[in-house]
């Protein structure tokens, strides 16, 4: 039963930015499905996998989440002041209900890798494989709707970035994102076959690197800032954590130097759309997101502790929004997550967020030793962070799903490494050398 769990997990990374992103409800439910029926597969394999400490401290904290999400939207508390008048604190009563579906989802998905990493050891390149799949699916769906002219997500007539690529998301950025998470990915698949020289490793496995210039095109055509950006620190990032041991520092720093100069000339030649769209952020008569952020830390600063419940993020934005942000837009985020998490849950719960974030992922990186993988779990978390300060599509199961399962495969794996580590000699424990009087 081990393919099917393992088949339930590789499918949600294909599925995922098939449907929309997979944030919509009824494409959620398609990927809890999969999920329920993963780990009902690993209950039923004969195999040890079995769950660990940390899977249940994952539980506990999603356990939290969900407790105090439903303990805002309860009418136990004083009654509250404008903009209602109600003994709760949640302005949406039933919003606690989405947090905790995608909660229990993500759990689920964790889980789930985590119990098939101890059984594959090979899972993280599986993983990797199947995000560079996913990229192709969709840069083979994003040329061919340009191709015939369509102005389309294959779901919907698009309402917004007509003429960006977008494949099937109705957004440019997690397009773009997930063509930057492609690209890392194909620079780890080129690294995992190490040749005496440059020359024989690129006839060997030359492809992935093809693959990556295919997504870093399309990424371009998505016209997405934060998305460039992403792909060149995650890029940067993930060749400098992997070096290789006939070249020096000083000259991979050159030459990764001389490669951003080349890719970000060649981006604004090839694409003067792009290069127009960041030189938009020096005008100040447009819609930043400056206006945005200031607006969620007004509604922050009125209720700093206990936030304003699950789902409150666009009416709290229109109650408080400035007078140079254009009111008239359904602002539903204010596209940074951790803003949108303070203003819901408040600034206490999400300090504890980030502290869990941190110490999580000081110790998968601690534990993983293989410097490629290690590499690749750092460039995506980088990338990931990036992306959730500049806007709020990474927690789309799309683009959250490469993050924690290679993040969880690569830590189960390590760990899975070291159980079967021969043990260390216990020299106290040896006889003692004989005496050479004896032998004679």
């Amino acid at each position: 039963m081990l393919w099917l769990a393992q088949t339930c997990l590789m499918a949600q990374i294909i599925l995922a930015p098939l449907l929309l992103g997979g944030l919509r409800p009824w494409a959620l439910a398609i990927l809890a499905i999969l999920t329920g029926i993963g780990i009902l597969a690993i209950c039923l394999h004969r195999g040890p996998a079995q769950m660990c400490k940390h899977l249940l401290y994952l539980w506990l904290l999603i356990a939290g989440l969900i407790g105090w999400s439903l303990l805002q939207s309860l009418q136990i508390w004083p009654i509250q002041a404008y903009p209602f008048d109600v003994a709760r604190i949640a302005l949406v009563p039933n919003g606690w209900l989405g947090i905790a579906v995608y909660s229990i989802w993500l759990g689920g998905v964790i889980t789930l890798t985590a119990l098939v990493a101890q059984l594959e050891s090979r899972l993280p390149i599986l993983i990797t494989r199947t995000i560079v799949v996913a990229c192709a699916v969709q840069v083979v769906l994003a040329a061919s709707t340009d191709l015939m002219g369509w102005q389309t997500t294959l779901w919907f007539a698009k309402q917004a970035h007509l003429g960006d690529w977008t494949g099937s998301f109705a957004n440019r950025n997690a397009f773009g994102v997930l063509m930057g998470f492609g690209i890392v990915a194909c620079l780890f698949l080129y690294q995992q076959h190490r040749a005496m020289s440059v020359g024989k490793q690129f006839d060997r496995v030359g492809g992935w690197l093809a693959l990556a210039i295919i997504f870093a095109a399309a990424l371009v055509q998505s016209h997405s800032r934060l998305a460039i950006v992403m792909a060149l620190v995650g890029g940067v990032l993930f060749i400098i954590l992997t070096p290789r041991e006939n070249a020096g520092s000083f000259k991979r720093l050159f030459l990764i130097s001389l490669g951003c100069i080349a890719v970000i000339a060649t981006t604004s030649i090839a694409s003067p759309e792009l290069f127009g769209r960041f030189s938009d952020l020096a005008r100040s008569d447009l819609i930043q997101r400056d206006d945005l952020w200031a607006t969620a830390a007004q509604a922050i600063a009125e209720r700093p502790v206990t936030g304003w419940g699950a789902d409150s993020v666009a009416l709290v934005i229109a109650h408080f929004a400035t007078a140079d942000l254009n009111a008239n837009a359904n602002w539903f985020s204010s596209h940074n997550l951790w803003l949108d998490g303070a203003i819901m849950f408040g600034i206490p719960a999400m300090l504890i967020l980030i502290a869990v974030l941190i110490i999580v992922l000081k110790t998968v990186i601690a534990t993983i030793q293989q410097p490629g993988t290690r590499a690749l779990v750092i460039a995506l978390a980088v990338m990931g962070m990036l992306g959730s300060i500049g806007d709020w599509v990474t927690v789309m199961p799309a683009l959250i799903l490469p993050i924690v399962m290679l993040g969880m495969a690569s830590f189960e794996a390590a760990i899975a490494a070291r159980r079967g580590a021969p043990a260390p000699l216990d020299h106290a424990a040896q006889s003692p050398a004989p005496d050479p009087a004896i032998l004679r």
